[in-house]
């Protein structure tokens, strides 16, 4: 995919949101970050790291939901996906979250507008959907 979504050896790099602020964080179902016109959805638990402490952040049960608010305003440094299902989001001030793939459910969803998703499979894996299979983006 044309600099939205690129895939690499090991996984998938998501140039799209390099540069861009987290505008908002929403919490219903799950933890969502938007950014610009994408998202990262994140459906399970994360791991946060910021001020050189780690956070479990969670919409559900909700756990360290202030923290995660705290990513408002914060610029994407690199968006990057393993092919184990593991999302790692870098922020430019040196914040780090990690979303592990899940036993049980997908655990994350990356949409970039116009290009397409990726999504963790249950269990582990990645799958990728282009924009003429994601309806709404």
């Amino acid at each position: 995919m044309d600099q939205g979504i690129v895939r690499v050896d090991d996984g998938w790099r998501v140039p799209a949101f390099r540069g861009l602020g987290v505008s908002q964080v929403v919490v219903d179902h799950e933890l969502s970050l938007r950014i610009g016109s994408h998202e990262i959805a994140l459906c399970t638990w994360a791991e946060l790291v910021a001020d050189q402490r780690s956070y479990r952040v969670a919409a559900w049960p909700q756990t360290n939901l202030a923290k995660a608010v705290e990513l408002v305003r914060q610029v994407v440094a690199e968006v990057e996906v393993s092919d184990q299902g593991t999302l790692r989001v870098l922020f430019a001030d040196g914040r780090r979250l990690r979303v592990p793939a899940d036993d049980v459910r997908s655990a994350w969803t990356v949409a970039v507008r116009g290009q397409g998703f990726l999504t963790a499979k249950p269990g582990g894996g990645v799958q990728m959907n282009d924009v003429g299979s994601a309806a709404g983006l």
